[in-house]
């Protein structure tokens, strides 16, 4: 029997940041996959986009400061 941590079917994890950007707050999955919002609600909308995306894996959505320092994990896993 092949340990845990070698079986070639092992799903990979997703990182999703949320993070500021030019005045608002960007949700960064992929190169090319950054939308941002502005506004009052800004960081919240980024968050709940990111909750939303992360239905269909595991992973975990990190909310980071101005600095890149982690504000908040956010973990989450797909249930089958």
């Amino acid at each position: 029997m092949m340990p845990e941590s070698a079986s070639p079917l092992q799903q990979s994890q997703t990182i999703i940041e949320i993070r500021p950007y030019r005045g608002g707050w960007q949700c960064f999955e992929a190169p090319g996959v950054a939308p941002y919002w502005v506004g009052e609600d800004a960081k919240q909308s980024a968050v709940d986009y990111a909750k939303g995306r992360a239905k269909f894996g595991r992973g975990e959505i990190r909310v980071l400061n101005a600095d890149r320092s982690t504000e908040q994990i956010i973990p989450f896993a797909c249930e089958k």
